[in-house]
């Protein structure tokens, strides 16, 4: 990811040794190479680009822990101002090179298109009329460093969609949007994106879901949901799904839809091309 001139990037060094003290902060203008100082020796090098937050946010900082608390926020991110973290070990010398790796920990899901066939149904005749798509489980908060960094810290949408919750972020449409209406056997090919934090898990398990779109509506009078489940969901990547309803959806939100109601094809893609930045450490 290309920063634009003028952002801020903040940037620690730490000793490699427990308990990894902080040697120094400073705080960067973005350009094509940075120049940092840090006393000799082996370092961590840590580097945040996180907006017009004030240096000050640093103040309690003392050790490489310290920093693995600090949070990404959805409140605060966005896909189109990202915000991303990169980190890095430097050998002992006077002058050296680090090749930091900036990352974001936003996933993309994108529905790409859906179709709905209930042949050989007693509901043939039927469609679904789609009300609501919205992610369930949705990762909010998450750490850029440190051990869990996959795992979102906190969530929304737990089970049933929460859309207070939802409408208190900045940019809502990355967690709901509205529904395709009738959706029928002629394939609807109506882009959604859909933003949140990567959440690294095959199955669901206590206290560690997977996080699922879902499609809110009605099959005739009858309220219905497909959850579907995205295991492996991972920062800095695109999950498209392709989805065709097979069979009355499940009852209860909190239920992900199984092969029988569903065939989806997915794909999984970088969300946008990274470029390495080259920063220069003396």
């Amino acid at each position: 990811m290309r920063m634009a001139a003028g952002e801020y990037i903040d940037v620690f060094f730490f000793d490699t040794l427990s308990p990894q003290y902080l040697d120094c902060y400073q705080r960067l203008k973005a350009d094509d190479v940075l120049y940092a100082l840090s006393s000799v020796g082996p370092k961590r090098v840590v580097a945040l680009s996180v907006g017009s937050k004030d240096a000050m946010t640093w103040a309690g900082i003392r050790t490489y822990a310290d920093l693995c608390k600090y949070r990404f926020s959805l409140k605060e991110d966005s896909p189109e101002k990202p915000l991303m973290a990169g980190e890095g070990i430097l050998g002992d010398g006077i002058s050296r090179v680090a090749d930091l790796q900036m990352r974001t920990s936003l996933a993309r899901v994108v529905l790409g298109s859906v179709a709905c066939d209930f042949s050989d149904t007693p509901y043939t005749g039927l469609g679904f009329d789609n009300k609501l798509i919205y992610m369930q489980y949705a990762g909010v908060e998450a750490r850029p460093f440190g051990p869990g960094q996959e795992i979102p810290l906190s969530t929304v949408n737990q089970g049933w969609l929460d859309s207070a919750a939802v409408m208190s972020f900045p940019r809502p449409h990355m967690l709901l949007q509205p529904g395709f209406g009738n959706i029928w056997r002629q394939r609807i090919k109506d882009e959604r994106e859909f933003w949140c934090y990567g959440n690294d898990v095959d199955t669901s398990a206590l206290g560690r879901p997977v996080t699922r779109i879902v499609l809110d509506g009605y099959v005739g009078e009858h309220r219905c949901y497909y959850p579907i489940d995205l295991p492996r969901l991972k920062a800095g990547e695109t999950v498209r799904l392709d989805i065709t309803l097979k069979r009355m959806g499940t009852p209860d939100p909190d239920i992900p839809a199984n092969g029988a109601m569903v065939t989806l094809e997915s794909n999984i893609v970088p969300w946008e091309t990274r470029e390495e930045r080259e920063e220069i450490f003396e």
